[in-house]
């Protein structure tokens, strides 16, 4: 009897799935399952029941599965203590952001984070929503600052931790000079015959393909990750972009009047929901520090 065998009837019980346990585990199927025939063989107890439907319990194994939770809810309060007793936090966090959470919630948040310990290296990655969440999954990011389309967060929510972080409305940006710039709003149809730049990813690709399939194709200057390309672009008069206002809190080109951010009035979805996603590891307190962190940073952000 070890950990391990804890671990994945935990995660079997909560999946009803060996496969779905030994993707999230990053085991084989044939691994976990002869683990928990040993184990069950060791103690006598049948814990598992298999079926065309799934993994279910059995009433004794329900026993055995709640203390087998027990003992990885002690053994992660070991980790914890040990960790506040080794002075602050240790370790690393290798955090993932969409561009618009990079440039305007991250860099406080990091530096506030970062002065308070000293001691955690962080590692910071600029990429989309979906590359994130598939990190995440992976063991490879650990934590996600994201939007999350329907699929994504039905895909994510099986296996990890959302929690909402902020929201936002999409605008047109567009410069000073561009005829738009008197607008007071502005719908998707008013953009088709205006060169457009937008970012690269996922997300962004759907929404472009779907306005197109009700109002004709856009013009499509070109796409790109790289933000602040986009910002000169628009302010030298040379494109439109779609920015979140949330990507614009406090930005220099728009306080300096080069960029005019107008509401896209019909945009789908209404309201764009920020999210942060992480796994249960044995990072948790660290990840929970860190998350009081980017929640009291949200909301002075918004303030």
């Amino acid at each position: 009897m070890n950990l391990e065998q804890m671990q994945y009837i935990a995660e079997v019980d909560r999946t009803h799935s060996i496969s779905l346990a030994a993707e999230n585990l990053h085991i084989s199927q044939a691994a976990i399952s002869q683990s928990i025939a040993l184990l069950e063989k060791e103690i006598g107890v049948v814990i598992f029941r298999r079926s065309r439907l799934g993994t279910t319990s059995t009433n004794e194994g329900k026993q055995i599965i709640r203390i087998a939770n027990e003992i990885l809810n002690k053994v992660n309060e070991i980790r914890d203590e040990a960790m506040y007793l080794n002075s602050s936090y240790s370790g690393e966090l290798v955090i993932a952001s969409i561009p618009s959470l990079f440039i305007t919630l991250l860099p406080q948040v990091l530096s506030k984070f970062k002065s308070d310990f000293p001691k955690v290296k962080l590692t910071i990655r600029e990429i989309g929503s979906k590359e994130i969440t598939e990190g995440v999954l992976k063991d490879e990011v650990d934590i996600g600052l994201v939007i999350l389309s329907d699929e994504m967060n039905y895909k994510a929510s099986r296996s990890l931790t959302i929690e909402s972080l902020l929201e936002g409305k999409m605008n047109v940006c567009v410069s000073k000079n561009s005829p738009l710039a008197s607008k007071n709003t502005l719908k998707v149809k008013d953009l088709r015959h205006h060169p457009l730049v937008i970012y690269s990813g996922q997300n962004w690709n759907s929404y472009i393909d779907n306005y197109e399939q009700s109002v004709g194709l856009f013009n499509v200057l070109c796409t790109t990750d790289n933000s602040e390309a986009i910002k000169r672009m628009i302010a030298e008069n040379l494109a439109i972009s779609l920015l979140t206002d949330v990507m614009l809190l406090n930005d220099a080109y728009v306080k300096n009047g080069d960029i005019v951010a107008i509401p896209l009035i019909d945009y789908k979805p209404e309201t764009i929901k920020f999210s942060v996603v992480y796994s249960k590891s044995g990072k948790e307190k660290l990840i929970q520090k860190f998350l009081e962190y980017l929640k009291e940073s949200s909301k002075e952000l918004m303030l």
